[in-house]
């Protein structure tokens, strides 16, 4: 909703319930009527402010990872004093990921608050995807966090689902970028000859990540709910249990 016709709404609605709530000439019911407009008219605003990390209230807060840091929603700041530059530099990902170790040869290097302090309390982070010939980053989601992808080398067949089961999805040359609205589940695909690479943006210091196949295969739900949700036998769900790959010891982008 347009910023100025939000603060005009704002304003005559305000201005209904007060009037409802002075005269006790106003009838009841059409001081209920304002006061009620006020809150529908509140209520996208208050939605719009869930919709990504908060807003900072200062300039930085360099994350103390240190085991005694206080826990708090978020992550404690490093004492200022001792913030120098080389904590807002990140030099993570000038190598690149060793697909090797990968069960899907596609491997993500992490830039979230965890590996780059400096993100703490920003809304941001970013990911360095490398893939080998027909390497994979398989489908997942981010629960917290609207993502772009950029290619930077090679060919990405990516794609996300949107919530009316719609899969939108291209083959990606170098310099192109796509967006995985957030919570969407997207994956990733080099469909090229040669190694890929993507960088990616996110919109949160610590996005979040639910890899589908682990979700469903390696965690403890009832195999008569997997049986009857994939229209499976116990041999055949044991069997998908067991063939599920080996991914990342960090969550994927």
């Amino acid at each position: 909703m347009d910023v100025a016709i939000m603060s005009l709404l704002y304003t005559s609605a305000g201005s209904c319930c007060s009037k409802g709530q002075a005269s006790q000439a106003w009838k009841v019911t059409f001081a209920f009527a304002c006061c009620t407009a006020l809150l529908l008219v509140a209520a996208p605003a208050l939605q719009m402010v869930q919709a990504s990390d908060a807003d900072p209230l200062q300039d930085f807060c360099v994350a103390d990872l240190s085991p005694s840091a206080p826990h708090v929603n978020g992550l404690a700041c490093k004492d200022r004093a001792t913030v120098t530059s080389k904590d807002f530099l990140f030099t993570g990902f000038r190598k690149a990921g060793n697909v090797s170790i990968s069960g899907t040869n596609a491997i993500p290097t992490l830039g979230d608050v965890h590996q780059y302090p400096a993100l703490n309390t920003q809304g941001i982070s970013h990911v360095r995807l490398d893939f080998g010939v027909g390497g994979v980053i398989p489908p997942h989601i981010h629960p917290l966090a609207t993502e772009t992808l950029f290619v930077v080398q090679g060919s990405i067949y990516t794609g996300f689902i949107s919530y009316d089961n719609v899969l939108y999805a291209e083959v990606l040359q170098q310099g192109d970028v796509f967006i995985f609205p957030r919570a969407s589940l997207h994956f990733q695909i080099n469909v090229g000859t040669g190694p890929a690479v993507t960088f990616n943006s996110l919109n949160s210091q610590d996005p979040g990540f639910l890899l589908t196949a682990n979700q469903l295969l390696a965690t403890n739900i009832s195999s008569a709910v997997l049986e009857a949700s994939l229209g499976i036998n116990s041999q055949e769900l044991y069997s998908l249990q067991a063939s599920v790959p080996s991914f990342w010891s960090q969550a994927a982008p």
